[in-house]
């Protein structure tokens, strides 16, 4: 089988000034960058690295994983503060995918227990993936599954 190196390069910003996002990049399950963001508020930083990536189907995840309920700061029914993780950009080789940022990708937010109950009392479904969301409310994954040769997958997708 073979494969292709690409370069990514992914751009993120918090929206917290209390608390820095925490995250993992991930290519088809390997880690490429475990930690937080450590810029001020809707400061963007890029992370960058090389992946050797087999033919076929593959998979870029971005999993934020420290959202708490009391990073979600509610007055007068507005919410004042919250702790989101945006994806901002990614290129792949120098391309800016642009907006399949937002059509080719997926969101599985893990939501809280008490946010599941009140959406069941109110008659509602929960969907299981959201389509078109950069900005990560909850914890959970966003993933941008994509193909190698990633040139043919690009002409096909744009």
């Amino acid at each position: 089988m073979s494969t292709e190196t690409l370069h990514f390069k992914i751009g993120l910003s918090g929206s917290s000034a209390k608390k820095h996002p925490d995250f993992g990049i991930y290519i088809n399950d390997r880690v490429y960058f475990n930690g937080s963001l450590t810029g001020a508020k809707n400061q963007v930083e890029f992370f960058e690295f090389d992946a050797e990536i087999e033919e076929g189907p593959c998979s870029l995840t971005v999993q934020f994983r420290n959202k708490l309920a009391e990073d979600t700061v509610i007055e007068n029914g507005t919410i004042v503060e919250d702790l989101l993780l945006n994806i901002e950009s990614i290129e792949i080789d120098e391309i800016d995918l642009g907006s399949l940022l937002w059509t080719a990708s997926y969101y599985y937010p893990n939501y809280p227990e008490s946010y599941k109950m009140t959406m069941l009392a109110e008659g509602k479904e929960l969907e299981e993936s959201v389509q078109k969301c950069v900005n990560l409310g909850w914890n959970g994954k966003w993933m941008l599954p994509f193909q190698s040769p990633f040139y043919i997958w690009l002409l096909e997708n744009i």
